[in-house]
């Protein structure tokens, strides 16, 4: 279960992808340090961006271990990306452009009524 929330964090929008008629979609990342990680699946982020999110964590950290455990990179972080802005005439949403089987890749972008 996440203990404490770190905040969201804007992911960089893909610089090939113009946003379409004005689109204000994004996805932001909101970071948990976990007590447990029951449900969650191991990834790997770059190093920059792990340090980055720990950095936050280590000023409310309050025991001497858990701070050791973000300096060393060893604490059990979750990441949650949700989609959302604002679009004009549609709303955000998460759109499937390439499913190569146990590889899926999503984009969050503007969705309409036709």
């Amino acid at each position: 279960m996440p203990s404490k929330p770190l905040g969201k964090l804007k992911a960089r929008p893909n610089a090939g992808r113009a946003p379409a008629g004005g689109s204000g979609c994004g996805c932001s990342l909101s970071w948990t340090l976990l007590t447990a990680t029951k449900g969650y699946t191991q990834v790997w982020v770059p190093t920059k961006m792990y340090d980055k999110v720990a950095t936050r964590f280590m000023k409310t950290a309050k025991g001497k271990y858990e701070k050791n455990l973000l300096r060393q990179r060893m604490a059990p972080l979750g990441v949650s990306a949700t989609c959302g802005g604002t679009c004009e005439g549609g709303w955000c949403k998460e759109v499937l452009i390439q499913d190569g089987g146990s590889t899926k890749l999503y984009v969050c972008e503007c969705s309409y009524f036709v």
